[in-house]
């Protein structure tokens, strides 16, 4: 039988829509899919400037209006700039569609809570794009320490450190702008480390935090200079439920040294990870025990699961890539009505 077609229109254009493109081509040679996933419509103000490629990509080019319009279409993957998300993903839900929303969901707690409030009246499945879930690291980590193999959590520490914007020559963008992007590192890098805590050990609690902008501004692009009001670096200290303590730490300048290292310390071993490496997790105990606890975890369907999302070693689109996969394929077998991985996707 031909699998059913889900058709996906893209709201934005930008380098994280290519990305969500690139993944949703590439899934059904990486994964065994239930559905043929077609992107069918491309949403953009610069409808000109993104003509070619969405001819190439077989799509048309709509307005919001016109896309929510089209009865045909069946999902909709909001990919633009953070000052539109509360609008134009609350004209979706409102309209009734799936939504899959680009993180962060809002600039402020207030665009945040306005959205869930509609998503959590929607009929239509929503999720958002907070893709270090789905980290090669990530599953396994919270197998293992569901299993217990590293005992009571008492120490953690989490990051991600890029340095694209250490260069002060760099031009000003729309995300080092607080009114455009809400906020800067914290906002951009620091919340799928914030969304991990929760998602492993339930809400934490922030006892401290700092953040700093060290690029206080940058060139305009047109001979005049912007002041950058969004942090380069911040950081947070946080007690989870049962009383550990955790740091995250989030930079965009933190050239030479990009990566993601998540660090779990408990009362019984470890485990140690780079979210943005692809690797498995590391497992350290003091009694030796790691092969029994990682065939412990082996064992758990929730795991296999997960990982029959991401496309598999021998067909890996890269780590950053792989992660958009997954949440994707994840996004849209919900759509469908299935959930392989009950409670695993950021709704």
């Amino acid at each position: 039988m031909t699998p059913p077609e889900l058709r996906i229109c893209l709201v934005g254009f930008g380098s994280i829509a290519r990305t969500h493109a690139s993944a949703l081509a590439s899934l059904p040679s990486v994964c065994a899919l239930p559905f043929r996933p077609v992107l069918a419509a491309i949403v953009s103000d610069r409808p000109a400037d993104v003509a070619a490629d969405a001819a190439l990509l077989g799509a048309r080019v709509l307005t919001l209006d016109e896309a929510l319009a089209d009865t045909s279409l069946d999902v909709f993957d909001v990919t633009t700039r953070n000052v539109r998300h509360l609008d134009q993903a609350g004209a979706i839900l409102r309209a009734g569609h799936p939504l899959y929303l680009e993180k962060p969901i809002g600039r402020t707690p207030g665009e945040a809570d306005a959205l869930a409030a509609l998503a959590a009246a929607s009929a239509a499945p929503s999720q958002a794009g907070l893709v270090t879930r789905y980290s090669a690291g990530v599953a396994e980590a919270r197998s293992l320490f569901r299993t217990g193999a590293i005992g009571e959590l008492r120490q953690g520490r989490l990051g991600l450190f890029h340095g694209s914007y250490l260069d002060p020559a760099r031009p000003t963008s729309w995300r080092l702008q607080a009114d455009q992007a809400g906020g800067g590192a914290m906002l951009d890098l620091g919340l799928h480390l914030v969304d991990l805590l929760r998602f492993l050990f339930g809400e934490p609690e922030l006892l401290a935090a700092r953040h700093a902008t060290f690029v206080a501004d940058r060139s305009d692009g047109s001979g005049g200079q912007r002041l950058v009001d969004v942090d380069d670096w911040a950081w947070a200290e946080v007690r989870l439920p049962g009383g550990g303590r955790a740091t995250v730490e989030a930079s965009r300048i933190s050239l030479g040294a990009e990566g993601g290292p998540l660090e779990l310390y408990g009362s019984e071993g470890s485990l140690v990870a780079d979210l943005e490496d692809g690797r498995p997790p590391r497992l350290h105990r003091f009694d030796g025990r790691e092969a029994e606890f990682r065939s412990r975890a082996a064992a758990e369907p929730e795991l296999r699961a997960a990982r029959d999302l991401r496309p598999p070693a021998r067909l890996t689109l890269g780590p950053f890539v792989d992660g958009h996969a997954a949440a994707l394929h994840h996004f849209l077998l919900r759509v469908l009505g299935g959930d392989p991985v009950p409670g695993f996707a950021p709704t």
